[in-house]
């Protein structure tokens, strides 16, 4: 979304600059925080939304000598100055490029600091995005167009992009462009001196991995303003002293009352009610690590935990690299049904196909990596953190960690690499407050298999201890799959191995798989399942 029109008067009457319209024609008021829907607008301030989408035709490049801006630098951004093809005044352009660098939308600078916009904002990265190569040592953020190109021409080699709506829409501009912004080490936050301006920087520096982001300050008012009045050295001197943005953190004991004494609430359930009694359920901010033997059914467990979020509301988001996003839908929309339709034979009508898809993978609150197999943890991460913090996704699915690490180049020391992997998932899980699920697989046990209904303990997690160590919770699958009842063969004991929550551990559930609907149910204890699960034991 892009802003046909800024800083105007207000239909509420307070303000006579604060009144911005977006391209769908709604209007909000910085000022009053009102908005206003396209029809019915009396301000006399506010225009009628522009209808014309095409694009202007560059027309040849030039000097900003108000702006002390240089032809070369401008050249460079593509921002030009040519008449209005309606009004015959003069105007400034500046391009939005996508991410094959060609020119999607504009931005129109007119008189009196009037802007309207053109073409597709939706599509669109950061102004000067396209200048500026992925992954790098040092990237300046500014809040307008014009100051980018100051800071640019001050710095001469270091990359400078801008948002493209100014300081009250900076954080989702941030969040849009994340994995890019992601890629550099440093980012420097130059935006305007002002309130506004300094509470974006900080707003903006909160969505950004801890360590990251820098804000400078500046003497005077914003970039451009040092540009013209010749402090090019002061300017240069903000880029390189911008100090680490560290949020307020550290609080006094006696300020923490009220937080102390609010009773605390159970968690989100799981779909099998027993297991809530062990683990009082779920949390947000918690990592929960699935284990069990090869072909136990731990991506089934937690497809169920899948379907009962979205169930209840929640944004999810499933990294399966063992499976395409056709089998992950198909798994979905099959618990839906109460039919494993991932299956052959299995007759479902195209609306309930429909039903089921809008109830689950086409709800609007479900992500999906479209990617088979290994890929390196950077690579990772930054889809992870633009899942929980550009999306706002409230819990990630990642099937499974020893497929990650897989294709790494991880020479002897696989344990290093995974160390190295949970501890920035763990981060990643503190920084955000998403839930994360994770699935791992287990060392073969030395006597009786884990495929033969073996006990599960944490010490037999593969490759590495920090799979534990940085969990918050651990669940254990057991299940002989060898037995010689069906019934057997089906029953799972879920088993708690760790619980940092409450500390209580054992066998949270029992769940047998149905196959005719494909479904995992809860099942009440007998004391024959122990029975069944041993009788072709020789231990």
């Amino acid at each position: 979304m892009g802003w046909m029109e800024q800083h105007i008067a207000c239909p509420c009457g307070d303000s006579s600059d604060a009144y911005s319209i977006n391209d769908d024609g709604w209007g909000k008021c910085f000022s009053c925080d009102k908005r206003f829907p396209p029809d019915g607008q009396e301000s006399k301030g506010v225009t009628e939304k522009k209808k014309n989408k095409d694009l202007l035709p560059v027309d040849g490049f030039r000097d900003l000598p108000a702006r002390k801006i240089r032809e070369e630098v401008c050249q460079k951004y593509g921002y030009f100055v040519t008449e209005d093809p309606k009004t015959g005044d003069t105007i400034q352009v500046a391009p939005y490029k996508d991410a094959n660098g060609r020119t999607v939308a504009q931005k129109v600078r007119g008189k009196s600091k009037k802007f309207y916009t053109l073409g597709d904002f939706s599509k669109a990265g950061l102004f000067g995005q396209h200048l500026a190569r992925k992954g790098g040592k040092r990237l300046v953020v500014t809040e307008g167009e014009i100051d980018a190109m100051s800071v640019h021409q001050a710095l001469k080699t270091w990359p400078a992009v801008s948002i493209p709506n100014g300081a009250q829409s900076a954080a989702a501009a941030v969040k849009e462009n994340l994995e890019f912004l992601e890629s550099y080490e440093k980012i420097v936050f130059m935006f305007d001196g002002d309130e506004p301006g300094q509470k974006a920087a900080q707003e903006c520096a909160r969505v950004l991995s801890p360590g990251k982001a820098c804000i400078a300050t500046l003497p005077l008012k914003d970039a451009n303003e040092m540009l013209k009045e010749g402090r090019t050295q002061e300017l240069v001197q903000a880029f390189w002293e911008a100090s680490e943005y560290r949020p307020d953190g550290i609080v006094s004991g006696k300020d923490v009352w009220e937080q102390a004494v609010k009773q605390t609430e159970q968690g989100i359930s799981y779909p099998w009610p027993s297991m809530n009694g062990i683990t009082y359920g779920q949390r947000k901010g918690e990592l929960t690590t699935w284990t069990a033997g090869s072909g136990m059914g731990k991506s089934a467990f937690v497809r169920e935990i899948e379907y009962d979020l979205l169930k209840q509301g929640y944004k999810v988001a499933s990294i399966r690299l063992e499976e395409n996003v056709g089998r992950t839908a198909k798994g979905l929309m099959g618990i839906h049904l109460n039919k494993p339709i991932h299956l052959p034979g299995q007759e479902v009508s195209e609306e309930d196909m429909r039903i089921a898809f809008e109830a689950t993978v086409g709800c609007g609150r479900f992500w999906l990596l479209d990617h088979f197999g290994s890929l390196e943890d950077d690579n990772l991460m930054s889809k992870m953190r633009y899942l929980a913090k550009g999306l706002g996704v409230d819990f990630i699915i990642l099937d499974h960690i020893s497929i990650v690490v897989s294709g790494m180049d991880t020479g002897s020391d696989e344990r290093r690499v995974i160390d190295n992997l949970m501890t920035q998932l763990r981060s990643l899980v503190e920084e955000s407050g998403v839930g994360m699920h994770l699935i791992s697989h287990l060392k073969r046990a030395d006597k009786k298999g884990h495929e033969d209904g073996a006990q599960i303990s944490l010490s037999q997690l593969r490759g590495s201890g920090a799979i534990a160590q940085l969990s918050d919770m651990v669940i254990g699958l057991e299940r002989n799959q060898q037995a010689k009842s069906e019934d057997a063969r089906n029953l799972t004991k879920v088993r708690v191995l760790k619980n940092r929550f409450s500390g209580e551990t054992g066998i949270a559930a029992y769940v047998r798989y149905d196959k005719d609907t494909g479904r995992l149910n809860e099942v009440a204890y007998e004391e024959d399942f122990e029975a069944e699960d041993d009788e072709d034991s020789d231990f």
